[in-house]
């Protein structure tokens, strides 16, 4: 699922404080001693884990040592594991980084380039993507979807030739270069392309020469899991959705390639350490690949400037005029965030399974406790900001025009919706605020605009529901279980519309 760059956490850590280097005591890989900041940020997770079920955890890192390292809540709330520093759970889209860490190693070792096209790779490539480059796929500038056409989702048993095949079949969403939409399947292509060069599998690369040269052991898809795995259970708003691997064995092995390369990697705070200093320190690649890495390539379309992508990576300017790289994650269970501001020193990782108190909550108050001492914008407790600022523009045309066409007024404002995660965001705020009416224009157009997205059909469905329609709620339903006839949430409404 796609990263979210929260527009918030950009404005919360842009506000300094000369004093945050008074109340910060760095510490080595041991034991990390709590400073008075520490201690106040420990007592903030402390009560967000007894007040709202909060469960994960936090690292930060100064100058390259780990000055805050701690868990919270459960890793199996039934089992009565907590979540530690060394508990795996999964990062998300943050995998992206890792795919583009190897690729540039591939690059340092004389085996590919940034400017190599598919073509070069896949001689048989239709013509109108032969000629996409290493860094168009690195940057989000390729033209691919980001999602397959008909994809059934993270679990979906399909193979890197059917995936391969799909891919290249499906027509592009722009001409290669002409703008940057995020793409999860550009980033599992980058994937094949690995596989492909080295002659090894994604995950074995990865171990051989990202994992094992800076001593990290436990960053993996963990499938089958390992006698010494512990793995956090994921909750959605309380119920135990369970883990990615429990999803991997109902689905008959994994990970699949609608997550492989884009998606899906676990990792603990202990291995998340050393991996992110390995950069600050040169360790995997040279200062000038990582420079290359962590650099404006592009701006991402739909952002008014404020970001660009980097490799794999999207880049911002702090309010101090610093730079700051961001790597988020989620499959709207688990939620994580990369945050790194090298002028500073300073590197935010969190990980979150609870869906609903998750990382883009808690890192912003976080940052604030970090950098003022205190909270003056508690995110938690703040209605839910809008990640993109199309949505945001979209959800004010609903609610002030009250159209009962979407399509028309998009039009007559000269808006193109390229991106269906923006119609989910407008989509699952008009629902949040019971705007049934509202919410149902929105989902006739999303519907319409993106046919094959099935949390759009039963979204679809819950409005007319909650409009009493049961008629048309039961066809939503069912237009989900064509798409994907396994969907248990579609069979779950079926099942209780006929009762």
């Amino acid at each position: 699922m796609k990263g979210v760059f929260t527009f918030l956490i950009f404005v919360v850590i842009g506000h300094w404080v000369y004093a945050q280097d008074q109340s910060t005591q760095e510490a080595n890989d041991g034991v990390v001693v709590l400073t008075d900041t520490g201690r106040l940020i420990d007592r903030y997770l402390t009560s967000l884990e007894s007040e709202k079920n909060f469960s994960g955890g936090l690292l930060i890192i100064k100058n390259g040592n780990k000055i805050f390292s701690k868990g919270y809540g459960w890793a199996d709330r039934k089992q009565r594991i907590p979540f530690g520093t060394g508990t795996l759970a999964s990062m998300g889209s943050i995998t992206k980084a890792f795919t583009a860490a190897a690729i540039l190693k591939l690059c340092e070792q004389g085996k590919l380039a940034v400017t190599d096209s598919l073509k070069k790779f896949f001689p048989k490539v239709p013509q109108d993507k032969a000629g996409i480059t290493i860094d168009q796929l690195l940057t989000h500038a390729s033209g691919f979807h980001e999602f397959l056409e008909g994809d059934k989702g993270d679990f979906e048993l399909l193979d890197r030739e059917n995936f391969l095949a799909r891919a290249f079949a499906e027509p592009l969403a722009f001409k290669p270069g002409e703008k940057a939409v995020y793409t999860n399947v550009g980033m599992s292509i980058l994937a094949v392309i690995i596989e492909q060069v080295s002659h090894m599998d994604y995950e074995n690369f990865l171990k051989q020469y990202l994992f094992d040269p800076i001593g990290v052991g436990g960053i993996g898809y963990h499938f089958p899991v390992g006698a010494r795995d512990t793995i956090a259970h994921g909750y959605q708003n309380g119920n135990d959705w369970g883990t990615h691997q429990i999803h991997f064995q109902e689905a008959g092995g994994g990970p699949y390639w609608n997550l492989k390369g884009n998606g899906g990697l676990e990792a603990s705070l202990d291995d998340m350490y050393r991996w992110a200093n390995a950069f600050s320190n040169h360790q995997l690649l040279s200062e000038k690949t990582i420079n290359d890495m962590f650099r404006p390539h592009i701006t991402e379309a739909g952002t008014n400037g404020h970001f660009s992508f980097g490799y794999g990576c999207n880049i911002s300017e702090s309010r101090r005029h610093t730079v700051m790289i961001d790597n988020g994650g989620s499959n709207g269970i688990y939620f994580a965030r990369l945050v790194r501001l090298p002028q500073e020193g300073l590197v935010f990782y969190i990980v979150t399974t609870e869906s609903a108190i998750n990382a883009n909550m808690v890192l912003p108050n976080i940052t604030q406790l970090y950098f003022d001492g205190h909270i003056s914008q508690d995110i938690v407790a703040m209605p839910k900001q809008f990640d993109n600022p199309q949505a945001k523009t979209i959800f004010q045309l609903i609610i002030q025009d009250k159209p009962t066409d979407l399509s028309t007024e998009l039009k007559q404002n000269n808006i193109s919706v390229d991106d269906d995660m923006v119609l989910l965001e407008v989509g699952r705020r008009l629902v949040e605020e019971a705007r049934w009416d509202a919410a149902l224009v929105l989902y006739h157009f999303y519907t319409k605009a993106f046919p094959k997205i099935i949390v759009a059909w039963n979204d679809m469905g819950d409005v007319y529901q909650s409009l009493h329609q049961i008629p048309e709620a039961v066809a939503c339903y069912r237009e989900a279980l064509k798409l994907r006839p396994d969907n248990p949430r579609a069979k779950e409404n079926l099942d209780k519309l006929s009762k």
